[in-house]
């Protein structure tokens, strides 16, 4: 079989899982939809729809260094019988990777103690340090929904500020919890009990609007709502009601509904809520594992699995 590749978001892509890529065949970069690529390789730019698979017929591997892959229409590669190459389920590599951990623990501290916006302030030419008077982390309850890889780097962090966390993960067991300093409870109990929320699941068909009306009033008035997961686990309707009507302090979001493709741009009625409050949500385009280090460690990862395979 001959094979060729099309890497569609080149830019700073890592040098040595490009080498790989041309050591297997032609290469092509770019939104260049040949029909004889045989590998398609993309990171979150693009949905891979049926539409992509339609125009590249010859297609056996879409290789995504990602660990969510609901940028792919799954049921249609599989139905074409093309095989997905991603860091799904490799967890005992993914356990070095702290970057979205990194980042979840900078948005809660960006967003407890008013950072954004009273350097907006500054910028402005004044120095009034009372309007953005926050909170300290010291005992204060983070509430972890998911307690997997990122969840328990999360919690060690937490530890470290002297917080108290507890955890809602049906997959795992209040000992394995413990391991880590997290107490098990159910979600109703954390929503009521935690000061701060943090999302660490998976986007599947049960965690689909996870965090929706019932949970937002569940939720302890003057808490704080962080995302760094997906975005459509978190239904942004209620969300914006809930800061809105300031049943939240505030929350950080790392995801956005659709935000593939950049359709979610128009119009976010998150967004212009976020233009008029400056001091209650904070946005950030999906920077979670965007580091130098995790994105060239994961596009190596990516390559070696796929070259494995063929080979």
């Amino acid at each position: 079989m001959k094979i060729t590749t099309l890497v569609t978001e080149p830019k700073d892509y890592s040098e040595k899982a490009l080498a790989i890529y041309r050591s297997l065949g032609e290469v092509y970069e770019g939104k260049n939809l040949r029909p004889e690529v045989t590998i398609l390789v993309v990171r979150l730019a693009y949905k891979i729809d049926k539409a992509w698979m339609e125009k590249l017929p010859n297609l056996k591997y879409i290789v995504s260094p990602t660990t969510g892959l609901n940028h792919i229409d799954l049921d249609e590669a599989k139905k074409r019988k093309i095989k997905i190459i991603s860091l799904k389920g490799h967890t005992s590599f993914l356990k070095n990777i702290p970057s979205t951990a990194e980042e979840t623990f900078g948005l809660i501290l960006a967003l407890v103690r008013n950072f954004p916006w009273a350097f907006d302030d500054v910028k402005k030419g004044n120095w009034n340090r009372e309007i953005f008077r926050g909170h300290q982390l010291i005992h204060k309850t983070l509430g972890l929904v998911g307690c997997g890889r990122l969840g328990k780097i999360v919690a060690k962090y937490a530890k470290a500020f002297g917080m108290r966390v507890i955890g809602a993960d049906p997959f795992v067991d209040a000992k394995t919890m413990k391991r880590f300093d997290i107490e098990k409870v159910e979600l109703p109990e954390l929503l009521k009990e935690s000061d701060i929320v943090s999302v660490h699941v998976a986007l599947e068909k049960e965690t689909h609007n996870l965090i929706g009306e019932k949970e937002f009033k569940l939720m302890k008035p003057g808490a704080y709502l962080v995302n760094t997961a997906r975005g459509e686990i978190v239904d942004e309707k209620f969300l914006l009601n809930a800061l809105q009507e300031e049943k939240l302090a505030g929350a950080a979001l790392d995801v956005l509904w659709n935000e593939v493709g950049g359709r979610h741009l128009r119009n976010n009625p998150l967004i212009e809520y976020a233009k008029k409050d400056r001091s209650r949500l904070l946005i950030v385009p999906h920077l979670g594992g965007a580091t130098y280090e995790a994105m060239q460690v994961t596009e190596d990862f990516v390559a070696d699995l796929l070259k494995k395979e063929i080979q």
